[in-house]
Protein backbone atom coordinates (compact mmCIF):
# COMPACT_ATOMS: atom_id res chain seq x y z
CA UNK A 1 0.00 0.00 0.00
CA UNK A 2 1.27 3.46 -0.91
CA UNK A 3 0.96 5.76 2.10
CA UNK A 4 0.76 8.81 -0.20
CA UNK A 5 -2.02 7.34 -2.32
CA UNK A 6 -5.48 8.87 -2.30
CA UNK A 7 -6.98 6.38 -4.80
CA UNK A 8 -5.52 2.99 -5.74
CA UNK A 9 -6.83 0.87 -8.61
CA UNK A 10 -6.18 -2.85 -8.98
CA UNK A 11 -7.56 -5.10 -11.72
CA UNK A 12 -10.30 -2.61 -12.53
CA UNK A 13 -12.69 -3.61 -15.32
CA UNK A 14 -16.00 -2.31 -16.57
CA UNK A 15 -18.06 -4.22 -19.12
CA UNK A 16 -21.40 -3.64 -20.82
CA UNK A 17 -23.22 -6.68 -22.22
CA UNK A 18 -20.00 -8.67 -22.09
CA UNK A 19 -17.91 -6.01 -23.87
CA UNK A 20 -15.04 -4.66 -21.77
CA UNK A 21 -14.83 -0.86 -22.11
CA UNK A 22 -12.33 -0.23 -19.31
CA UNK A 23 -9.43 -2.44 -18.24
CA UNK A 24 -6.82 -0.94 -15.90
CA UNK A 25 -4.51 -3.48 -14.21
CA UNK A 26 -3.20 -0.97 -11.66
CA UNK A 27 -2.85 2.75 -11.15
CA UNK A 28 -2.29 5.04 -8.18
CA UNK A 29 -3.46 8.63 -7.78
CA UNK A 30 -1.26 10.37 -5.23
CA UNK A 31 -2.78 12.83 -2.77
CA UNK A 32 -2.29 16.45 -3.83
CA UNK A 33 -1.54 15.68 -7.49
CA UNK A 34 -3.07 16.99 -10.70
CA UNK A 35 -3.90 14.20 -13.16
CA UNK A 36 -5.05 14.47 -16.77
CA UNK A 37 -6.86 11.67 -18.59
CA UNK A 38 -6.30 11.83 -22.34
CA UNK A 39 -7.43 9.75 -25.29
CA UNK A 40 -9.96 9.82 -28.13
CA UNK A 41 -13.73 9.58 -27.77
CA UNK A 42 -14.69 6.13 -26.52
CA UNK A 43 -11.33 5.53 -24.84
CA UNK A 44 -12.89 5.20 -21.37
CA UNK A 45 -12.13 8.60 -19.83
CA UNK A 46 -15.68 9.40 -18.69
CA UNK A 47 -16.29 5.82 -17.57
CA UNK A 48 -13.21 5.98 -15.37
CA UNK A 49 -14.29 9.33 -13.90
CA UNK A 50 -17.73 7.93 -13.08
CA UNK A 51 -16.19 4.92 -11.35
CA UNK A 52 -13.73 7.09 -9.42
CA UNK A 53 -16.62 9.33 -8.33
CA UNK A 54 -18.36 6.19 -7.01
CA UNK A 55 -21.39 6.94 -9.17
CA UNK A 56 -20.83 3.93 -11.44
CA UNK A 57 -20.10 0.44 -10.20
CA UNK A 58 -17.13 -1.50 -11.53
CA UNK A 59 -17.54 -4.98 -13.04
CA UNK A 60 -14.49 -6.36 -11.24
CA UNK A 61 -11.31 -5.33 -9.47
CA UNK A 62 -10.76 -3.18 -6.42
CA UNK A 63 -10.65 0.47 -5.41
CA UNK A 64 -8.99 1.84 -2.29
CA UNK A 65 -9.61 5.35 -1.05
CA UNK A 66 -7.05 6.74 1.39
CA UNK A 67 -6.03 3.19 2.27
CA UNK A 68 -9.60 1.95 2.78
CA UNK A 69 -11.08 -0.77 0.54
CA UNK A 70 -14.32 0.33 -1.10
CA UNK A 71 -17.27 -1.83 -0.08
CA UNK A 72 -21.05 -1.51 -0.29
CA UNK A 73 -21.02 -0.64 3.41
CA UNK A 74 -18.70 2.38 3.22
CA UNK A 75 -19.68 3.61 -0.25
CA UNK A 76 -21.80 6.50 1.03
CA UNK A 77 -19.19 7.76 3.50
CA UNK A 78 -16.35 7.59 0.98
CA UNK A 79 -18.46 9.32 -1.67
CA UNK A 80 -18.59 12.42 0.56
CA UNK A 81 -14.88 12.95 -0.13
CA UNK A 82 -15.18 12.98 -3.94
CA UNK A 83 -17.01 15.35 -6.27
CA UNK A 84 -17.53 15.09 -10.03
CA UNK A 85 -18.19 18.12 -12.23
CA UNK A 86 -19.91 16.89 -15.37
CA UNK A 87 -19.05 18.11 -18.86
CA UNK A 88 -22.43 19.85 -19.07
CA UNK A 89 -23.30 20.74 -15.45
CA UNK A 90 -26.88 21.47 -14.48
CA UNK A 91 -27.78 24.69 -12.71
CA UNK A 92 -30.86 24.93 -10.51
CA UNK A 93 -33.39 27.72 -11.12
CA UNK A 94 -31.85 29.92 -8.44
CA UNK A 95 -29.06 32.43 -7.88
CA UNK A 96 -25.41 31.56 -8.33
CA UNK A 97 -25.00 31.86 -4.56
CA UNK A 98 -27.75 29.32 -3.85
CA UNK A 99 -26.40 26.91 -6.47
CA UNK A 100 -22.95 26.96 -4.88
CA UNK A 101 -24.50 26.48 -1.43
CA UNK A 102 -26.55 23.44 -2.46
CA UNK A 103 -24.13 20.75 -1.30
CA UNK A 104 -23.61 22.44 2.04
CA UNK A 105 -27.37 22.75 2.55
CA UNK A 106 -27.81 19.03 1.92
CA UNK A 107 -25.14 18.35 4.53
CA UNK A 108 -26.82 20.52 7.15
CA UNK A 109 -24.11 23.18 7.42
CA UNK A 110 -24.85 26.33 9.45
CA UNK A 111 -25.69 29.64 7.76
CA UNK A 112 -22.33 31.15 8.76
CA UNK A 113 -20.36 28.20 7.35
CA UNK A 114 -22.39 28.29 4.16
CA UNK A 115 -21.81 32.02 3.70
CA UNK A 116 -18.06 31.73 4.29
CA UNK A 117 -17.55 28.70 2.04
CA UNK A 118 -19.67 30.08 -0.79
CA UNK A 119 -17.77 33.36 -0.72
CA UNK A 120 -14.42 31.54 -0.75
CA UNK A 121 -15.42 29.21 -3.58
CA UNK A 122 -16.76 32.02 -5.77
CA UNK A 123 -13.61 34.03 -5.14
CA UNK A 124 -11.50 31.05 -6.23
CA UNK A 125 -13.33 30.81 -9.57
CA UNK A 126 -13.44 34.60 -10.00
CA UNK A 127 -17.23 34.98 -10.00
CA UNK A 128 -18.01 36.78 -6.73
CA UNK A 129 -19.63 39.60 -8.68
CA UNK A 130 -22.25 37.19 -10.06
CA UNK A 131 -23.47 35.71 -6.77
CA UNK A 132 -26.94 37.28 -7.15
CA UNK A 133 -27.33 36.39 -10.84
CA UNK A 134 -29.78 33.67 -11.92
CA UNK A 135 -27.46 30.73 -12.59
CA UNK A 136 -29.36 29.73 -15.72
CA UNK A 137 -28.51 33.03 -17.43
CA UNK A 138 -24.74 32.38 -17.33
CA UNK A 139 -22.54 31.64 -20.32
CA UNK A 140 -21.18 28.12 -20.84
CA UNK A 141 -17.81 29.01 -19.36
CA UNK A 142 -19.33 30.78 -16.37
CA UNK A 143 -21.61 27.82 -15.75
CA UNK A 144 -18.64 25.47 -15.57
CA UNK A 145 -16.86 27.81 -13.17
CA UNK A 146 -19.92 27.96 -10.90
CA UNK A 147 -20.13 24.15 -11.00
CA UNK A 148 -16.50 23.98 -9.87
CA UNK A 149 -17.27 26.44 -7.06
CA UNK A 150 -20.21 24.25 -6.00
CA UNK A 151 -17.86 21.28 -5.84
CA UNK A 152 -15.24 23.19 -3.85
CA UNK A 153 -17.69 24.48 -1.26
CA UNK A 154 -17.95 21.05 0.39
CA UNK A 155 -14.15 20.66 0.58
CA UNK A 156 -13.77 17.31 -1.20
CA UNK A 157 -10.49 15.42 -1.02
CA UNK A 158 -10.75 14.72 -4.77
CA UNK A 159 -12.31 16.84 -7.53
CA UNK A 160 -13.06 15.13 -10.85
CA UNK A 161 -13.64 17.28 -13.94
CA UNK A 162 -15.03 15.83 -17.16
CA UNK A 163 -13.77 17.92 -20.12
CA UNK A 164 -13.81 21.17 -18.09
CA UNK A 165 -12.96 23.39 -21.08
CA UNK A 166 -15.04 21.68 -23.77
CA UNK A 167 -17.28 24.12 -25.69
CA UNK A 168 -15.88 27.07 -23.75
CA UNK A 169 -14.64 30.39 -25.17
CA UNK A 170 -10.92 31.18 -25.09
CA UNK A 171 -11.26 33.61 -22.17
CA UNK A 172 -12.91 31.02 -19.95
CA UNK A 173 -10.51 28.27 -21.05
CA UNK A 174 -7.61 30.28 -19.62
CA UNK A 175 -9.62 31.00 -16.45
CA UNK A 176 -10.52 27.35 -15.91
CA UNK A 177 -6.95 26.20 -16.46
CA UNK A 178 -5.82 28.62 -13.74
CA UNK A 179 -8.70 27.53 -11.50
CA UNK A 180 -7.51 23.91 -11.71
CA UNK A 181 -4.11 25.01 -10.40
CA UNK A 182 -5.71 27.18 -7.69
CA UNK A 183 -8.03 24.38 -6.55
CA UNK A 184 -5.06 22.07 -6.17
CA UNK A 185 -3.00 24.70 -4.34
CA UNK A 186 -5.52 26.57 -2.19
CA UNK A 187 -7.73 23.64 -1.19
CA UNK A 188 -4.98 20.99 -1.11
CA UNK A 189 -7.25 18.93 -3.33
CA UNK A 190 -6.33 16.14 -5.73
CA UNK A 191 -7.64 17.07 -9.19
CA UNK A 192 -8.34 14.54 -11.94
CA UNK A 193 -9.61 15.92 -15.25
CA UNK A 194 -10.23 14.56 -18.73
CA UNK A 195 -9.35 16.49 -21.86
CA UNK A 196 -8.80 16.18 -25.60
CA UNK A 197 -6.36 19.09 -25.43
CA UNK A 198 -2.89 17.56 -25.16
CA UNK A 199 -1.21 20.92 -24.69
CA UNK A 200 -3.50 21.55 -21.76
CA UNK A 201 -2.89 18.12 -20.26
CA UNK A 202 0.89 18.37 -20.30
CA UNK A 203 0.89 22.04 -19.33
CA UNK A 204 -1.29 21.71 -16.22
CA UNK A 205 -1.04 18.14 -14.93
CA UNK A 206 1.73 16.54 -12.90
CA UNK A 207 0.74 13.17 -14.37
CA UNK A 208 -0.95 12.17 -17.64
CA UNK A 209 -2.80 8.87 -18.01
CA UNK A 210 -3.33 7.92 -21.65
CA UNK A 211 -6.28 5.64 -22.41
CA UNK A 212 -6.80 3.87 -25.73
CA UNK A 213 -9.79 1.52 -26.08
CA UNK A 214 -10.17 1.51 -22.31
CA UNK A 215 -6.61 0.49 -21.55
CA UNK A 216 -3.70 2.56 -20.26
CA UNK A 217 -0.69 3.08 -22.50
CA UNK A 218 2.74 3.76 -21.11
CA UNK A 219 3.85 6.19 -23.80
CA UNK A 220 3.02 9.86 -23.83
CA UNK A 221 0.26 10.64 -26.31
CA UNK A 222 2.11 13.58 -27.84
CA UNK A 223 1.64 12.89 -31.56
CA UNK A 224 -2.14 12.71 -31.69
CA UNK A 225 -3.88 13.70 -34.93
CA UNK A 226 -7.48 13.60 -36.12
CA UNK A 227 -8.55 13.01 -39.69
CA UNK A 228 -9.96 10.46 -42.14
CA UNK A 229 -8.65 7.19 -43.59
CA UNK A 230 -8.37 6.64 -47.33
CA UNK A 231 -6.09 4.97 -49.87
CA UNK A 232 -3.21 6.21 -52.01
CA UNK A 233 -1.87 4.07 -54.84
CA UNK A 234 -3.82 1.19 -53.34
CA UNK A 235 -2.17 1.59 -49.92
CA UNK A 236 -3.97 2.60 -46.69
CA UNK A 237 -3.27 6.16 -45.54
CA UNK A 238 -4.62 8.67 -43.05
CA UNK A 239 -5.27 12.27 -44.08
CA UNK A 240 -5.08 14.85 -41.29
CA UNK A 241 -5.94 17.72 -43.62
CA UNK A 242 -2.32 18.89 -43.52
CA UNK A 243 -0.29 15.74 -44.16
CA UNK A 244 -0.94 12.19 -45.33
CA UNK A 245 0.40 9.36 -43.17
CA UNK A 246 0.91 5.81 -44.42
CA UNK A 247 -0.66 3.01 -42.36
CA UNK A 248 0.37 -0.63 -42.13
CA UNK A 249 -3.24 -1.86 -42.35
CA UNK A 250 -6.50 -0.41 -43.53
CA UNK A 251 -8.47 1.40 -40.84
CA UNK A 252 -11.73 2.41 -42.45
CA UNK A 253 -13.39 3.48 -39.20
CA UNK A 254 -10.36 5.26 -37.70
CA UNK A 255 -10.70 8.92 -36.77
CA UNK A 256 -7.41 9.40 -34.92
CA UNK A 257 -3.79 8.31 -35.13
CA UNK A 258 -0.86 8.52 -32.73
CA UNK A 259 2.87 7.87 -33.08
CA UNK A 260 5.29 7.18 -30.24
CA UNK A 261 7.86 10.05 -30.06
CA UNK A 262 10.62 7.48 -29.52
CA UNK A 263 9.88 5.75 -32.85
CA UNK A 264 10.51 8.78 -35.05
CA UNK A 265 13.93 9.24 -36.68
CA UNK A 266 15.34 12.73 -37.25
CA UNK A 267 18.21 13.59 -39.60
CA UNK A 268 19.99 16.57 -41.15
CA UNK A 269 19.87 14.92 -44.57
CA UNK A 270 17.14 13.12 -46.49
CA UNK A 271 16.53 9.75 -44.89
CA UNK A 272 17.12 6.68 -47.03
CA UNK A 273 15.19 3.87 -45.39
CA UNK A 274 12.23 1.54 -45.82
CA UNK A 275 10.09 3.82 -43.62
CA UNK A 276 7.07 4.84 -45.67
CA UNK A 277 6.49 8.04 -43.72
CA UNK A 278 9.08 10.70 -44.52
CA UNK A 279 8.66 14.44 -44.09
CA UNK A 280 10.75 17.61 -44.09
CA UNK A 281 10.15 20.42 -41.65
CA UNK A 282 11.52 22.98 -39.25
CA UNK A 283 12.45 22.61 -35.57
CA UNK A 284 10.19 25.01 -33.64
CA UNK A 285 11.00 24.00 -30.07
CA UNK A 286 13.66 22.13 -28.09
CA UNK A 287 13.13 20.97 -24.49
CA UNK A 288 15.89 19.33 -22.46
CA UNK A 289 15.25 16.99 -19.54
CA UNK A 290 18.43 15.38 -18.29
CA UNK A 291 19.86 13.20 -21.06
CA UNK A 292 16.60 13.25 -23.05
CA UNK A 293 15.67 15.96 -25.53
CA UNK A 294 12.21 16.64 -26.94
CA UNK A 295 12.05 18.26 -30.38
CA UNK A 296 8.94 19.79 -31.93
CA UNK A 297 9.26 19.60 -35.71
CA UNK A 298 6.65 21.32 -37.89
CA UNK A 299 6.07 19.38 -41.13
CA UNK A 300 2.52 20.63 -41.63
CA UNK A 301 1.58 18.88 -38.39
CA UNK A 302 3.78 19.34 -35.36
CA UNK A 303 5.61 16.17 -34.30
CA UNK A 304 7.14 15.59 -30.89
CA UNK A 305 10.36 13.56 -31.23
CA UNK A 306 12.55 12.18 -28.43
CA UNK A 307 16.30 11.98 -28.97
CA UNK A 308 19.38 11.90 -26.74
CA UNK A 309 21.44 14.90 -25.73
CA UNK A 310 24.37 13.32 -27.57
CA UNK A 311 22.38 13.19 -30.82
CA UNK A 312 21.32 16.82 -30.39
CA UNK A 313 24.93 17.93 -30.03
CA UNK A 314 26.32 15.73 -32.80
CA UNK A 315 23.70 16.91 -35.33
CA UNK A 316 23.93 20.53 -34.24
CA UNK A 317 20.17 20.85 -34.00
CA UNK A 318 18.80 24.30 -33.23
CA UNK A 319 15.43 26.05 -33.38
CA UNK A 320 14.71 27.12 -36.96
CA UNK A 321 16.83 24.41 -38.55
CA UNK A 322 15.35 22.31 -41.37
CA UNK A 323 15.43 18.56 -40.69
CA UNK A 324 14.05 15.33 -42.11
CA UNK A 325 11.95 12.90 -40.08
CA UNK A 326 10.81 9.34 -40.75
CA UNK A 327 8.79 6.61 -39.07
CA UNK A 328 7.45 3.23 -40.11
CA UNK A 329 3.84 2.63 -41.00
CA UNK A 330 3.81 0.01 -38.23
CA UNK A 331 4.57 2.78 -35.72
CA UNK A 332 1.23 4.46 -36.44
CA UNK A 333 -1.63 3.44 -34.15
CA UNK A 334 -5.02 4.18 -35.73
CA UNK A 335 -8.30 4.13 -33.82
Amino acid sequence: MNSDAIIEISGLKKAYDGTVVLDIPSYTFTAGGIYALVGPNGSGKTTLLLILSLLLSKSSGSLRFDGIDLTEHNLYELRKNITLVHQEPTMFQATVEKNVAMGLLYRGASKDVIADEVDRALKTVGLSRLKDRNARTLSGGETKRVAIARALAIHPRVVLLDEPTANVDIHNVAKIEQIIRDVNDQYDTTVIFSTHNLRQAYHIANHVLTLLEGRPHDFELKNFFSGTPSTRNGEPVFDTGRITVSLSDSADSARHITINPKEIIVSNSEIQSSARNRFTGEIVAITKDGHTVSLIVDVGERFNIHITMKSLEEMGLTIGKTVHIAFKAQSVIAY
